[in-house]
């Protein structure tokens, strides 16, 4: 296997390097015993707290929300020590008093209130917060109440979304984003400088309620080349980088002075298929599909053992999810049941992927390496992800590989359900509509039993492996990669925190 030599990588750095500083990126305000991280995604909406950028903040411990979550399904302890539903659809949300923001004002109900009006009246709200939560008002200086549409089981699991991150309103600009600089978070860092979408600087914010941060300074920088960010830690000039990609772990893992933090992850890359028109509309043509894959040879050959092959959407990141493996190819009978059902010749697919996940164009090749011995005649298209969604969504492609969380934003799967799923699903990549899977998704708006609701989101997982809604490929994995001296770092399977006050620097 191909591993990259020390002095041609110093010579990649040595050019990464001078395209950041082309850029004015300086690292101001860092000091030399700073911890220095990489990021692959970097924010793309000026810090809008509504948006994603929001989760940036979160995952550098910057910012926090009323609750705090984990994969169990159940919201703890977050800004707010306590909750409880008042009626139906109004829950109310008690404030640690302990808490401040970065400029060293009180956290506030009011402070709350408005973070959470901001987050849901914005033109485009969180999905978490979508048609569900209405407002919020402050009581008191501690306690705020939060107003939902409809009855909803899972509200405090929504208070955990990135997006109702409490700011100080004094951090707030005129234009509604957030000024970082100004003391905007109330995490156990703080921002001192920013240079746009290129870093920011942090610090120990020693005002911080919990446990004292390990380290003092922390410079992040944004590079979204995968292989800019390996180079730059095998190189010394980060200590810490996310998303290492299939193809580059090795290096990584071979080397001893760096190590390699992993977990599974409730992601799922699957081959969406466009069950409403074309080819696959006919549930023998996506059967021939499926059973042309080799689903757990791809994770060996394509990823290099570095995911779980799939048999269901659901896997082995929640208590819930499927462990059992997929069953073996068998193209043969896949070339038969295609023949079947499309006569004979060669059946054209137009199959679509995307580069911003380094290892999906690769996947895709395979994909359709192994539907092409069935008989399909596949045709691939490579875009980036928001031009390509158009197409799959519009029926314009006949499949996809695409990468999906099934905890969007919350540890809890009906709203991947609704949206991906069901009839009038936002983001229903396989044009999928049953109505069985839409009352089973219905029922959860009544459950509030994390066992039950478990056990809804199961048969889900059965009835679209049934009816073939999509082929689950396998389930993604995070791999975090840092320096020996980097002491603490955990891989999370929410991906919602990466610097946390137990990482320390030797």
């Amino acid at each position: 296997m191909h591993t990259l030599r020390r002095g041609w990588a110093a010579i990649v750095l040595t050019a990464v390097a001078a395209l950041l500083a082309g850029c004015g990126f300086s690292g101001a305000g860092a000091g030399p015993d700073a911890l220095r991280i990489a990021i692959g995604i970097p924010p793309r909406s000026g810090w809008d707290p509504a948006s994603d950028d929001a989760l940036i903040l979160v995952r550098l411990g910057v910012t926090e929300t009323l609750t705090d979550v984990t994969t169990d399904g159940r919201a703890h302890p977050g800004l707010a020590e306590s909750w409880a539903q008042e009626s139906p659809q109004r829950w109310r949300f008690t404030l640690d008093a302990g808490a401040r923001f970065h400029s060293g004002a009180p956290v506030t109900a009011q402070a709350a209130a408005e973070s959470i009006n901001r987050a849901a009246g914005d033109v485009a709200p969180p999905r978490a917060l979508r048609g569900v939560v209405e407002g919020a008002e402050a009581l008191d200086d501690r306690t705020v109440v939060v107003r939902t549409a409809r009855p909803d089981p899972i509200l405090p699991l929504r208070m955990s979304a990135a997006g109702t991150a409490v700011l100080d309103p004094a951090a707030i600009r005129p234009d509604g984003r957030v000024d970082l600089t100004a003391g905007a978070g109330t995490g156990p860092f703080e921002v001192v400088g920013s240079d746009g979408e290129r870093g920011l600087q942090l610090r120990r914010f020693d005002g911080y309620r919990g446990a004292r941060a390990g380290v003092a300074q922390v410079d992040v920088r944004f590079v979204e080349d995968a292989a800019a960010r390996v180079n730059g830690l095998r190189g010394g000039e980060f200590d810490l980088i996310d998303n290492v990609p299939a193809a580059r772990l090795d290096p990584v893992r071979e080397d001893p002075e760096l190590a390699v933090a992993e977990a599974e992850l409730p992601r799922t890359t699957a081959l969406h298929l466009n069950t409403a028109g074309g080819p696959f509309a006919d549930q023998r043509v996506r059967e021939a599909a499926r059973l042309a894959l080799d689903r757990a040879g791809l994770v060996d050959g394509v990823l290099r053992g570095t995911a779980t092959a799939a048999a269901r959407y659901f896997g082995p990141a929640v208590p819930w999810g499927s462990r059992t493996p997929p069953p073996p190819a068998d193209p043969e009978q896949a070339r038969r049941l295609l023949t079947e059902a499309t006569g004979p010749g060669a059946e054209p697919i137009t199959l679509g992927t995307y580069p911003e996940r380094p290892d999906l164009p690769a996947v895709a090749t395979a994909v359709a390496d192994e539907l092409g011995e069935a008989g399909f005649d596949v045709r691939i298209v490579q875009e980036p992800a928001d031009r390509l969604e158009p197409k799959i969504l519009s029926g314009e492609l006949d499949a996809v590989v695409y990468s999906r969380s099934y905890l969007v934003d919350i540890p809890d799967a009906a709203g991947y359900l609704q949206s991906d799923f069901t009839c009038g699903g936002g983001f229903n990549l396989d044009h999928f509509c049953d109505p069985e899977l839409d009352a089973l998704v219905e029922r959860l708006r009544s459950v509030d039993d994390p066992a039950a609701r478990a056990e809804i989101f199961r048969r889900a997982d059965e009835l679209l492996a049934e009816r073939i809604a999509g082929i689950p490929l396998f389930h993604e994995k995070q791999h975090l990669a840092h320096s020996a001296r980097v002491q603490g770092v955990r891989a999370d399977p929410l991906e919602r925190s990466l610097l946390t006050p137990e990482v320390t620097l030797r």
